[in-house]
């Protein structure tokens, strides 16, 4: 939504998460380095998972991510309200 925001669009080819990873870093600055860090880590993880493999992440894992993505997702409202407040709903 962030990169959506300042006016960007990532578009889907090969590489498009990776990209979204980096660009909500430019766009965002500091406060969003943590997240997408973390959560290029977690996709490097899943790219590196055969589909055939089940039960991989541990449930430790997958509440962490769900929580770190909460996180993430306040952080973009703020900065959408801080930076764009007209696209505030």
């Amino acid at each position: 939504m962030a990169i959506a925001c300042a006016g960007y669009r990532i578009v889907s080819k090969v590489g498009h998460h990776r990209v979204s990873l980096e660009s909500v870093k430019l766009v965002m600055g500091r406060p969003a380095d943590k997240y997408a860090d973390y959560f290029e880590t977690c996709r490097r993880k899943r790219n590196t998972i055969d589909y055939t493999f089940s039960n991989v992440a541990t449930e430790t894992e997958a509440k962490e991510i769900l929580s770190q993505a909460s996180q993430f997702c306040s952080e973009v409202e703020d900065w959408i309200t801080k930076t764009h407040p007209s696209l505030k709903k």
